[in-house]
């Protein structure tokens, strides 16, 4: 992708989930200045990352969602540039916290998928020293207005839900046909536990 990386919770398996349900949601937004000349090599870093099942963010068992992009600098109406004239990296992540666990981890299974990413970024100290890197997000982070999500759940529990969902859905259709007592039998066989 040229603009821009994501990754969804439903594209991790089971077996990678960090955190778990009762742990709090929390939205980050980070928007961090990029270094003079580095818009298009920030671009072509993350044009380089997988992104859907195989992002890097998709090994991260308690991200629901990620997205990484360029903002590039804001033109008045002039067409001069506003502000600093300065493009940005916008990183944005919905996950089940908190923020320094998740960044842990983040640092350490996906560090270097990252660092490619954001070392165009002024200041960026990369991600091996864990507080240096938190204190990089905590820098540039911006407050949240809002985050959309249509469920109350942690990851595990959502990914636990899609898959009693498809179990549900291939078990109607294989018991197309049965008689109600076969049907009874079949059902308790599947999902009495």
């Amino acid at each position: 992708m040229s603009e821009g990386t994501t990754a969804a919770a439903s594209d991790v398996s089971t077996a990678d989930a960090v955190a778990g349900d009762g742990g709090q949601l929390v939205a980050l937004v980070v928007m961090a200045p990029l270094r003079a000349g580095g818009e298009q090599a920030a671009r072509a870093a993350l044009a380089s990352l997988p992104d859907g099942r195989a992002s890097p963010f998709a090994r991260i068992g308690s991200t629901h969602f990620c997205r990484l992009l360029v903002v590039p600098a804001l033109l008045d109406g002039d067409g001069e540039p506003a502000g600093d004239g300065r493009a940005y990296l916008l990183f944005t992540a919905d996950f089940d916290g908190p923020l320094a666990q998740w960044a842990e981890t983040v640092a350490r299974e996906i560090g270097a998928d990252l660092d490619r990413v954001l070392e165009h970024c002024e200041g960026y100290p990369g991600s091996g020293e864990l507080r240096a890197f938190l204190d990089f997000i905590s820098e540039h982070r911006v407050p949240v207005g809002f985050s959309v999500l249509s469920y109350r759940a942690g990851v595990g529990r959502i990914r636990a839900s899609l898959a009693l969902r498809r179990e549900l859905r291939e078990f109607a259709i294989a018991s197309q046909g049965l008689a109600p007592a076969e049907l009874r039998s079949a059902w308790r066989e599947r999902f009495a536990r």
